[in-house]
């Protein structure tokens, strides 16, 4: 089933509102895309906080890193804070570039590859759980969060 196909079955089964759907073959399809979803969340989460870390390792900014990579700003964000967000390949070559990183792992943790591997799924879940930021916030991202938190309310 292509992407589209799939785009297409799920926007319908999300407008039955809960309704049954058994029409040629569409179980199998949903029962597969949630299956495909609930693999690919965590493996992008753990793929966000992964780049995430290594870019503050790095002591790169979001826009920082985005220029050094070459990478468009929009997609660092998005990589970063969309768990739903696919990259590009060259985008996560050039991540993995940057890095030096094996190219094939971070295709598969940003939904680019499909993975069978339960250890590497496994894996990838407990990084994104213990990686989780329990820190507080430093003044950058205080000043941050007032700043935007003003304009919000200015709205």
């Amino acid at each position: 089933m292509t992407t589209s196909n799939r785009e297409w079955l799920r926007r319908q089964v999300e407008a039955e509102d809960g309704g049954f759907v058994s029409v040629g073959g569409f179980v199998m399809a949903i029962e597969q895309l949630s299956a495909e979803h609930a693999t690919v969340k965590p493996l992008r989460q753990a793929f966000a906080r992964l780049v995430q870390l290594k870019r503050r390792e790095s002591a790169l900014s979001i826009e920082q890193f985005a220029e050094r990579t070459d990478i468009d700003l929009r997609e660092i964000v998005g990589i970063e804070t969309d768990d739903q967000y696919t990259p590009s390949g060259l985008c996560v070559h050039r991540i993995a570039s940057f890095f030096k990183l094996p190219e094939r792992p971070l295709m598969a943790l940003a939904g680019l590859l499909s993975v069978k591997d339960a250890r590497f799924q496994d894996a990838s879940l407990r990084f994104a759980a213990r990686s989780a930021s329990v820190d507080k916030l430093s003044s950058e991202e205080r000043d941050a969060l007032d700043v935007y938190v003003k304009f919000l309310c200015n709205r």
